[in-house]
């Protein structure tokens, strides 16, 4: 005699909370997971510190732990664009704590990122932030804000260095992007680096929790570069326009990976 069960609340109920359990001992792993390879690599940060390098050689690792350790597959169109040794300010979408993982295939070459005052009082993480190379800006200081944005500009120019900036701000899990802040904008009139906009596909809004521990496939697109050539602080509301809806048009096209 076959049993058959019947669907209904308790097993719904029965389901999704396996679902978020096995969320939750997914993204303890993923935490663990960054931090040993952050100590894995750290003999490098202490022989050559505030070296972009290192920050590169942390994401290059990470990507593998993440694929076989995580089960998360990282996709990248248009990596080409960043193959390259040339300045550039590179903008897009910040979604959650997982872009420590989104971000790993744009390190296609040196890039260093432009992170808010306070990462650099956490402890551990403060320290290996900065000896990557990254720059901190306190925001609410405007004296401190220019001169960390002086040193930006001087690595930029003479190491040929890409920075990466996340101009909303904080990290966004709704399905329409913040407001831009203007810093990245600024940066890239300043040192007239190109300004290069990337998209991530929303896995926060159609995959992430409730998929457990299956397979998560998270798409990246980088667009074509945007030259400031001649530009003013003045067009810094049209520059942001244009790297906005580069952005959101990537991210609807992205997006139909999970349809």
């Amino acid at each position: 005699m076959k049993v058959k069960l019947v669907k209904g609340p308790p097993l719904k109920f029965i389901y999704l909370n396996h679902k978020i359990m096995l969320y939750k001992i997914r993204y303890l792993l993923y935490c663990i997971s960054v931090a040993l390879t952050m100590f894995s690599v750290v003999p490098f940060f202490i022989l050559r510190p505030f070296n972009p390098k290192n920050t590169r050689l942390f994401f290059i690792v990470y990507q593998k732990v993440a694929k076989y350790l995580l089960n998360i597959h990282l996709h990248i169109e248009n990596k080409e664009i960043l193959q390259n040794n040339d300045p550039a300010v590179l903008v897009g979408n910040h979604q959650h704590n997982l872009d420590v993982i989104t971000v790993c295939p744009l390190y296609q070459s040196l890039i260093v990122v432009l992170g808010k005052f306070e990462l650099g009082l956490i402890p551990i993480f403060g320290q290996f932030f900065t000896l990557g190379g990254n720059i901190l800006v306190k925001r609410g200081n405007r004296k401190k804000a220019m001169a960390s944005m002086e040193k930006l500009e001087k690595k930029i120019n003479s190491q040929g260095l890409k920075v990466l900036v996340f101009p909303e701000g904080h990290r966004n899990r709704e399905k329409e992007l913040r407001p831009f802040k203007k810093g990245a904008y600024y940066t890239a009139i300043k040192t007239n680096a190109p300004l290069i906009p990337f998209s991530v596909s929303q896995f926060v809004v159609h995959r992430w929790p409730l998929k457990g521990f299956e397979r998560l496939d998270i798409y990246l697109k980088v667009h074509e570069p945007i030259s400031v050539e001649g530009k003013t602080t003045k067009d810094i509301p049209e520059l942001i326009q244009v790297t906005r809806q580069k952005i959101e048009e990537g991210i609807r096209d992205l997006n139909r990976h999970y349809q």
